[in-house]
């Protein structure tokens, strides 16, 4: 997203990350998005954000870009956030209900009933070989 897609073209405060794929990314990312919510004066998204964060990271980290690298991008205008997670999975959005002994698939469910605003946008990733991959950016906006 740029900044002339946002509501009355103003400029967003924006922190962009791309996290390596590894065991302890998850942790780390949560921890430094906190601390930018602190930093943009946004520490009352702190629980519902940092929750809707993790859910779309950790989907994230299962598709990495074809560079081993999970982008995003974290936006601070006036009145909300908006939280944009970058993934290489070709798979179409769906909320379903995966039963109660399911142990995932409950993510975009917490997204949908939190935000106050979220959707998907594909895009193509290039793979280094000037081949392109599929994907997808999902977002979601917390209002103040």
């Amino acid at each position: 997203m740029t900044a002339t897609e946002f509501r009355n073209n103003e400029a967003p405060e924006v922190k962009e990350w791309r996290w390596a794929a590894v065991e302890g990314c998850a942790p780390l990312s949560r921890k430094v998005f906190r601390k930018w919510l602190a930093r943009v004066e946004a520490t009352q998204h702190e629980e519902t954000g940092s929750l809707l964060f993790s859910e779309l990271f950790s989907n994230a980290i299962r598709y990495p870009a074809p560079d081993g690298l999970v982008p995003t991008r974290w936006f601070r205008l006036d009145g909300f956030i908006r939280v944009e997670v970058d993934d290489a999975s070709a798979k179409d959005i769906v909320i379903e209900d995966h039963g109660f002994e399911a142990e995932s698939g409950r993510g975009l469910i917490l997204v949908h009933l939190l935000a106050d605003e979220w959707g998907v946008k594909y895009r193509r990733f290039n793979d280094g070989n000037g081949n392109y991959l599929n994907g997808k950016t999902l977002w979601f906006e917390l209002h103040d």
